[in-house]
């Protein structure tokens, strides 16, 4: 499998940053989709793991899904944050083994990866 990631360096219009702001990062996964990945804001974060509900407990579940917040669209249709369990698992399935690797390896080069560590202590002590 090889993903391609690019990062769009190239300076924007206003009208293009609120479109697509400069942080964004594509990256295609080995069906030849094109994944967009955008840092997301505070909130969505919260919002994010709110959304996991008590499979934000299991480290495992926690990190492997944790990206998937990143994720603003694929082969250029819009994706909004999960809002729920249900709809994180169905962008899981909708990006399946390939779309997947492909927005953790991009996730892990361009965004910061300690995002997605899990304080294994803290959630024992939950």
């Amino acid at each position: 499998m090889h993903a391609k990631v690019t990062v769009n360096p190239t300076p924007q219009t206003p009208s293009e940053q609120v479109v697509r702001p400069a942080t964004d990062v594509s990256t295609e996964d080995a069906r030849g989709r094109v994944i967009v990945l955008r840092k997301p804001n505070p909130i969505t974060k919260l919002r994010f793991i709110e959304a996991m509900g008590p499979s934000s407990n299991n480290p495992l579940w926690a990190s492997t899904v944790w990206p998937l917040m990143f994720v603003a669209s694929i082969d250029g249709q819009p994706v909004p944050t999960p809002a729920n369990k249900a709809q994180i698992e169905a962008l899981y399935l909708r990006l399946d083994e390939d779309g997947h690797d492909a927005v953790v390896k991009a996730h892990a080069e361009h965004f910061n990866a300690g995002d997605a560590d899990v304080d294994e202590d803290l959630v024992k002590k939950s």
